[in-house]
């Protein structure tokens, strides 16, 4: 690593902290709505960006390449199905939510059913971000960060001693900017942050192209193509650790979890100035989200025909193809949007830990007797806390046997789909009760687990499994709910604080990201380019032809049936008078 290297990556990481102190200096911190949610007065694009970017950390830029680098093209379903849970949270759960003026999923939850249930919620987001989510983003951080710079031979020390030094650093910038910034430092931060992750990860893959090219990237892209083309299969491959059928049972809920009620994510959407602005970012997010396999997968791909033959491990070769491929001026600059990156999922997660602590367990502990003040600098212990358990327990994910994306996601769907069985009944019956619901939530967990860690016999996929617990722990729910319905329904009252007006282009948006993802997993199969190379060209101009003209009648379709609804509505309104 040579001073260019230094001095590339400095200069690039004090730009972004300079930005965004100028930016929120003047911002109002002292309150619930100005540190927790940005004052509320967040774009589109800030909002889309800042979702990609806090989920393109190192666990998914390390970890999906890891998997594209092992499996290949067979593991993006994560990625690009999120396309479907993205529009049901701007159709949907974004729309309901702002109406509810929720700033916390548990709100919500003890709103709906009770401090009990609200209390059980916001420890399983809590306990799931300390043990899981953030011990993962901080080891793929360090990971990358070590491997990048290679700090070992930097610094003369043991691999297992530059990780702890990387671990360190992550920790202590990544809480500084969390527990000090609020959410509009890390959103401003993000953006910028996009800018670079953008350049740098595009800059990766056309040098990768080029080295496999043997110098031209065209070339490049007729290698991936044609060396092991099963590589590129994501519908039939034979070399998959996630099924393609698991896209509509397990998958499905995670992402819709994920999207549409995890709190790291829709904290940005609930920070929107209107409905209409989040509905734009989040829509914003999930067609670069679909698009994004090219820089979070196939780099992987590359890398396997790269360095397959030396025996390193998948989560290790994004790093080592940044490091072999850049300039060395460049390295330091990429190694800041990764430490930007990882930064962002870091301190996003953070906050929106110290946000539920704060506000759900906290402040009701006090009974109320407390004030903003008080609850942010509870807040702000605890991110600190976490931010150092998070450390500790760091290290051990490089003994997860499939990688650490896949550690990830299994120990996740713990946690996360239970959740999303409890909202989702919350929003949809209006006779559910805790009585009917907690039980429900019990009833996945301990299938989950005795699966999981008692009986160990059952052969199937754990995201199969996650579908069969999420529909056992519904039927119990259901059961119970219709046994012991509340004595009153059950309504939140609607006290928007913000414009609720929907997108006049969210209809053409939804269906386009929808088209936008199955026509990926077309051109990701034997009908696109896993076939002899003379037919691409011809079956990725059928498949734009086809999306194209799905999109121009789908959208027909719909402004014709919601006029109909329009005037059947006025109809009914002069009848009724």
């Amino acid at each position: 690593m040579n001073l260019w290297t230094v001095l590339s990556f400095i200069g690039f990481t004090a730009i972004v902290a300079i930005i965004s102190y100028i930016a929120t200096k003047q911002e109002d911190l002292k309150t619930s709505d100005g540190f927790f949610l940005g004052g509320r007065s967040l774009t589109g694009i800030s909002i889309g960006f800042s979702i990609l970017l806090t989920n393109w950390s190192a666990e998914q830029l390390i970890g999906l390449n890891g998997q594209g680098f092992s499996v290949g093209l067979s593991n993006m379903g994560w990625a690009v199905t999120s396309a479907i849970a993205f529009v049901m949270m701007a159709c949907i759960f974004l729309p309901f939510f702002i109406k509810k003026r929720i700033t916390t999923i548990p709100d919500y939850i003890e709103s709906r059913f009770g401090p009990l249930a609200r209390n059980i919620i916001a420890w399983c987001i809590l306990i799931n971000m300390a043990a899981i989510a953030l011990p993962t983003v901080v080891y793929a951080g360090a990971l990358g960060m070590s491997k990048i710079f290679d700090i070992s031979t930097l610094f003369n020390m043991s691999d297992s001693a530059a990780l702890t030094l990387s671990i360190i650093f992550i920790t202590v910038i990544g809480g500084v900017y969390a527990i000090f910034g609020g959410l509009k430092a890390v959103v401003v931060s993000d953006t910028i942050n996009g800018i670079g992750f953008f350049i740098g990860s595009i800059l990766v893959l056309v040098l990768g192209l080029s080295a496999l090219g043997n110098g031209s990237a065209a070339q490049g892209m007729v290698e991936l193509v044609t060396r092991e083309p099963q590589m590129l299969n994501a519908v039939t491959s034979p070399k998959v650790n996630v099924p393609f059928g698991a896209i509509f049972t397990g998958m499905l809920l995670v992402n819709i979890y994920w999207a549409c009620t995890n709190q790291v994510i829709i904290q940005r959407a609930l920070g929107a100035k209107s409905v209409a602005e989040g509905q734009k970012g989040v829509l914003l997010a999930g067609i670069i989200k679909i698009i994004s396999i090219v820089i979070l997968i196939v780099p992987g791909i590359i890398a396997y025909h790269l360095y397959g033959n030396e025996g390193i491990r998948g989560d290790e070769a994004y790093p080592l193809l940044v490091n072999r491929m850049l300039p060395q001026a460049l390295v330091g600059f990429f190694g800041a949007v990764l430490f930007g990156a990882v930064i962002s999922t870091f301190n996003s997660t953070i906050n929106s830990c110290s946000t539920i602590f704060a506000i759900n367990i906290y402040k009701p502990l006090k009974k109320g007797e407390t004030d903003n003040a008080t609850c942010i600098r509870a807040g702000k212990y605890f991110g600190t806390a976490l931010a150092i358990f998070a450390a500790v327990c760091a290290p051990f994910i490089k003994h997860a046997p499939q990688g650490l994306y896949m550690f990830m996601q299994e120990f996740n769907a713990l946690f996360t789909v239970p959740m999303l069985l409890m909202i989702l009944v919350g929003m949809i019956s209006k006779k559910a009760t805790a009585r009917s619901t907690i039980p429900g939530l019990v009833t996945y967990m301990l299938l989950y687990l005795f699966f999981r860690f008692g009986y160990t016999g059952w052969e199937l996929h754990f995201l199969h499994k996650t579908a069969i617990y999420f529909a056992c722990g519904l039927a119990v729910t259901m059961y119970l709910t219709r046994k012991y319905p509340a004595a009153t329904e059950q309504e939140m009252k609607d006290e928007a604080p913000v414009d609720i007006e929907h997108w006049k282009h969210l209809p053409l948006a939804s269906i386009s990201t929808i088209v936008l993802m199955i026509a990926t997993y077309a051109i990701a199969s034997p009908i696109g380019v896993v076939a002899p190379l003379e037919d691409i060209p011809r079956n990725l101009t059928l498949i734009t032809l086809v999306s194209l003209i799905s999109i121009y009648v789908l959208n027909k379709a719909f402004s014709l049936w919601q006029g109909k609804q329009k005037k059947d509505t006025a109809k009914k309104l002069i009848t009724d008078h």
